[in-house]
């Protein structure tokens, strides 16, 4: 004979939880590392090397600004639209949002010109369309190149060696404090049960954590830096 205490269902129904931030902030962080945590396999075989896309970039984006003939215009944009639509499907929504949300701020910055003058519509309406192209020509490049060829890109245009050393280091130590700062609220959210009342005090250790972390790699990297007898003279990663 099963006792009735044993019967019963035992199962937790905690209330709602404010852990809704460290979910939010996981996805976020989450995105912006699978952006830059990528040093191999993100560029095509037969893509041109990373040096000449960024040439190529610069002149598509100063001829794009100066265009004034329509004609022109088309024809750049049916060139980067088509080279936008040979993504694979999540890098075009994400070009695109980046893009249309640009073009939109745009054109809200422009709505009272438009309103005050009509007859400037149409040039408003061509610079908010160059914006457009123009954030969706980065995108592109950004998300077809690997940040390390881009540094090694900028090297070889004569950067000097400190800029491009300050860019790597910046990107790389985003990635592990953004992987760091992931752990930590995985943990934070895994043993988080019900509603917290600490919430905001979880997320100020969180952050010093973080902070602390982040001092200890750089009193390291200057270490490591001086022990080596670092020069100016850095070619990139």
């Amino acid at each position: 004979m099963i006792p009735a205490w044993m019967t019963k269902s035992e199962a937790s129904a905690p209330p709602k939880s404010g852990g809704a931030f460290a979910i939010r902030s996981l996805r976020s962080l989450g995105g912006v590392l699978a952006r830059l945590k990528v040093q191999r396999g993100r560029e095509g075989k037969r893509q041109l090397p990373a040096l000449l896309r960024l040439l190529l970039l610069l002149v598509l984006v100063v001829l794009l600004s100066l265009a004034r003939s329509r004609l022109l215009l088309l024809t750049l944009a049916a060139l980067i639209l088509g080279r936008l639509c040979l993504l694979p499907g999540e890098l075009i929504l994400g070009v695109l949002k980046s893009a249309l949300a640009a073009a939109f701020l745009a054109l809200l910055l422009f709505l009272p010109a438009m309103l005050l003058r009509p007859a400037g519509i149409p040039n408003n309406l061509t610079v908010v369309g160059k914006i457009f192209l123009s954030v969706t020509m980065v995108n592109i490049f950004n998300r077809t190149t690997q940040w390390n060829h881009v540094t090694g890109a900028l090297r070889k245009l004569r950067v000097p060696g400190i800029f491009v050393f300050l860019l790597d280091l910046t990107l790389k130590y985003i990635v592990l404090l953004g992987t760091l700062l992931r752990d930590l609220l995985t943990a934070y959210l895994l043993r988080a049960v019900g509603k917290g009342r600490r919430e905001y005090r979880s997320v100020g250790g969180l952050l010093g954590v973080t902070f602390l972390r982040s001092t200890e790699l750089s009193r390291e990297t200057w270490e490591a830096m001086c022990c080596r007898g670092f020069t100016d003279d850095y070619k990139g990663l």
